[in-house]
């Protein structure tokens, strides 16, 4: 069954091309030279052959581009993890601000000596941490928040990284460790799942899309959205069309064109389709929601590690959200830009890049803030707890000394 769904997801893009080029032939050819043109209808031909033109031409410059460009992987370096850039707060304006930061860097892990994957992780993790960086230099020009992402190379690491503000925040497992990939032998930056059918991690995955057999996410969800976009406008206006197309052939024949009726369906089918499949991921861009994170949005909580201290790997308290909570919502229009990119005439064209290199995302400021104060009563707690022990601990040692000396 794994081999069959392979060698269909082949051929889907084979299938999408060839229903467009039908089409494309139909609606040109049958309806806009055959019948307006030959019956002297050239400008309603000519705004026809204007707009269906501008969304074919659209339709596939999308698809291709969604072919052509892979959705990243934490294990691949990415053309943007080479330079720096930033990471935006929600406001549009952009100010550096000195703080501390820890650097993890994203290389594979091997394991010579045959240990546990906890046990590699465990050594992952302190070295994360105690591989800490100084703070990057400041400016300050208004009242809002820059991270920097920048790549370092050392001797022994010469893999980028990436200097994370502190407290840093990210998710993970119920007890503060990092998410890790078995399958890939990786660590798993936030909203990163693995996807069986690709049988790789994926940053920002949204799903597996079979026709375009592979995987959408972080850094093809844009052209992967334009796609809908004008393949649900294409077929809406095919179908729109090609009404008063055959209605007037009714009138005149008695037999009506078959390829006509065959292009009606086609636009009616996919535009009904693709234009709730469009509406549908309009509210996630909105929201900053991925399909895998709608699912069960409504009872689904994240634990949240904060690293309070970079030097010392158990300096961290672990947070955990409510049902209903969305992380990464920064409002619709910084939501919209994060994934359109901030020119607007890039907005309608599957080009530019998303900002930053999907390894890390900024949280939203009220739920960031309320998380690190719940994981800094949750890390006083547990200190609290581990002197009391301590003390107790002490006091019976004591104890039991001074019973053992008066006899």
């Amino acid at each position: 069954m794994y081999s069959l769904t392979i060698f269909v997801g082949r051929f889907m893009p084979v299938v999408v091309l060839s229903l467009v080029g039908y089409t494309y032939y139909v609606f040109v050819y049958r309806i806009c030279v055959k019948r307006l043109i030959h019956y002297d209808k050239t400008a309603q031909a000519v705004i026809y052959l204007v707009i269906y033109n501008i969304l074919f031409v659209m339709t596939l410059l999308s698809y291709f581009r969604i072919l052509f460009q892979g959705p990243g992987s934490p294990s691949k370096s990415s053309k943007q993890s080479q330079q720096q850039r930033n990471i935006h707060s929600p406001d549009d304006d952009t100010v550096n601000v000195s703080q501390p930061t820890f650097t993890i860097h994203h290389n594979p892990v091997t394991n010579p000596m045959n240990s546990s994957n906890a046990d590699a992780l465990s050594q992952m993790e302190n070295a994360f941490i105690k591989d800490s960086t100084s703070a990057a230099a400041a400016a300050t020009t208004s009242n809002t928040t820059t991270v920097n992402v920048a790549t370092t190379a050392t001797s022994s690491n010469p893999s980028p990284s990436i200097m994370i503000p502190m407290p840093s925040i990210f998710i993970s497992k119920r007890d503060g460790r990092l998410r890790w990939c078995e399958r890939c032998n990786y660590v798993k930056p936030d909203r990163c799942h693995h996807c069986s059918e690709c049988d790789a991690c994926v940053l920002k995955m949204d799903h597996h899309c079979p026709w375009v057999n592979g995987c959408v996410g972080y850094f093809n969800y844009k052209c992967f959205y334009l796609f809908i976009v004008y393949t649900s406008l294409y077929a809406d206006f095919a179908f729109a069309a090609t009404i008063p197309v055959l209605v007037e052939q009714l009138k005149e024949d008695d037999v009506p064109d078959i390829q006509l009726i065959v292009l009606m369906i086609f636009g009616f089918i996919f535009g009904l389709l693709l234009t709730g499949f469009t509406l549908v991921h309009t509210n996630y861009v909105l929201r900053n929601k991925t399909t895998i994170e709608s699912i069960s949005f409504r009872t689904r909580t994240y634990n949240v590690r904060v690293q309070f201290d970079p030097e010392n790997p158990l300096g961290y308290g672990v947070a955990t959200t409510h049902p209903g909570e969305n992380l990464w919502n920064l409002g619709w229009k910084k939501n919209w830009k994060d994934v359109m990119g901030k020119k607007w005439w890039l907005w309608f064209v599957p080009f530019g890049n998303p900002p930053g290199d999907g390894l890390i995302y900024p949280f939203n400021p009220d739920l960031r803030s309320r998380l690190i104060e719940d994981a800094r009563r949750q890390s006083q707690a547990h200190e609290d707890r581990m002197a009391m022990m301590m003390q107790q601990a002490q006091q019976s040692t004591g104890g039991g000394g001074g019973v053992g000396r008066r006899s």
